[in-house]
């Protein structure tokens, strides 16, 4: 009976008992406030310069190629520097370059500002999610993904349908000097962190292609699901018309979110088991929106993203946590914000190429039909060791 006991406690920790997490989880809200609020809304700035849709598209590829770039190189920064260096370089990355949108509005110049600003999300993405392996307990890893996924979650509830309704009514340069303050802001708690280095050593040849090898089957899903994402995010402002896109972009968010805290709250029994129905939902939730999204009820599109993100959500925290179980907190970190932000990048540019020449609604059939295809990958994964 004393063992079940002791097994009872670690297993009932709360994350929020942690400072040093807390302090994570509120420089991450903050700088990923600012970075949710022109996730649309860049897009739709360049359109507005008469850049068009490929154009657009490319702003969100061009921002999470630089970010994946950065991602795979942010181990060996935080091995030499710790994790509060390089979060504070990736906040000042992330908010310095945004108020230049502003003068410098050409193709060339989002483009390059989209890049810079790729390098600071790179770096925060990476060192917050392995600070959730790094400063918890391992009985607490699986609540504080769930609670970690409301810190970035949350952000995308209010900037995704906050930032066009800003351009829209309070103009362009608004929106770039909130985004701008807001990382700022997040600077405050980001100081305050411990400097902390990863507490795993890197293993004999070790690098991303051996991490993908041991994360592969939680890796692709989610690869596949952040996909959509990318692509919601930068065209439903533009397919949409307001109030629609705004409602959209603000229930997706929401029930990604909600469903990843969800997935969390299931804790490790079921770690690697919600994939498979995490994936098909998101799925379904793409050939919604590319059976209704030109001329359908907008009210079946909105659904349509709200399916998207139920599945999405719980995606998000299996594979997270999955990787965790496979390999070190820094590795996992690493190869699960690689999959989610070339998921971005590649589901926004492929759309955008996309629809130059053919419609929204193929598009988006393509990607759901990808999507799908995937579904056999979503197995559970067995656990490390």
């Amino acid at each position: 009976m004393p063992d079940d006991a002791s097994e009872a406690r670690p297993r009932d920790e709360s994350p929020w008992r942690h400072g040093p997490f807390r302090l994570s989880l509120v420089a991450t809200a903050l700088a990923l406030t600012g970075f949710s609020l022109l996730l649309p809304v860049v897009p739709l700035w360049a359109v507005r310069q008469g850049a068009g849709t490929f154009a657009a598209g490319a702003a969100t590829g061009v921002f999470m190629a630089s970010t994946v770039v950065t991602q795979l190189g942010t181990g060996l920064l935080v091995r030499r520097y710790g994790y509060r260096t390089a979060i504070l370089a990736g906040i000042a990355f992330l908010g310095v370059p945004t108020p230049v949108l502003i003068e410098w509005s050409s193709p060339e110049g989002i483009l390059t500002l989209s890049l810079l600003r790729g390098i600071g999300f790179g770096l925060l993405t990476v060192c917050g999610s392995a600070l959730i392996a790094e400063l918890l307990p391992p009985a607490a890893v699986p609540r504080g993904s769930g609670i970690y996924g409301l810190a970035t979650g949350l952000p995308q509830l209010i900037g995704l349908p906050a930032g066009p309704w800003l351009a829209e009514h309070w103009g362009f340069v608004a929106v770039f000097l909130l985004a701008t303050v807001l990382p700022a802001l997040a600077l405050l708690p980001a100081v305050f962190l411990p400097p902390a280095r990863p507490s795993t050593e890197p293993e004999r040849g070790g690098g991303f292609l051996p991490t993908v090898r041991e994360t592969w089957r939680p890796w692709l899903p989610m690869l596949a699901a952040s996909t959509g994402l990318g692509a919601l995010a930068t065209f439903t402002p533009i397919l949409l018309l307001a109030p629609g896109s705004s409602v959209a972009l603000l229930l997706m968010p929401l029930a990604t979110t909600l469903s990843r805290w969800a997935a969390g709250r299931l804790g490790t029994r079921w770690t690697g088991r919600l994939l498979t129905p995490g994936r098909a939902l998101s799925g379904l939730g793409l050939a919604g929106y590319a059976l209704f999204s030109e001329g359908g009820p907008v009210w079946l599109v909105v659904m349509s993203m709200i399916v998207f993100g139920i599945g999405f959500g719980a995606v998000q925290n299996d594979s997270l946590v999955s990787m965790f179980q496979r390999t070190s907190a820094g590795r996992a970190s690493i190869s699960w914000n690689v999959a989610f932000d070339a998921g971005q990048g590649l589901g926004a540019v492929a759309v955008g190429a996309i629809v130059s020449g053919t419609s929204y609604a193929v598009a988006f059939g393509l990607l759901a039909a990808w999507s799908l295809a995937l579904l056999p990958v979503a197995v559970a994964p067995r656990r490390a060791g």
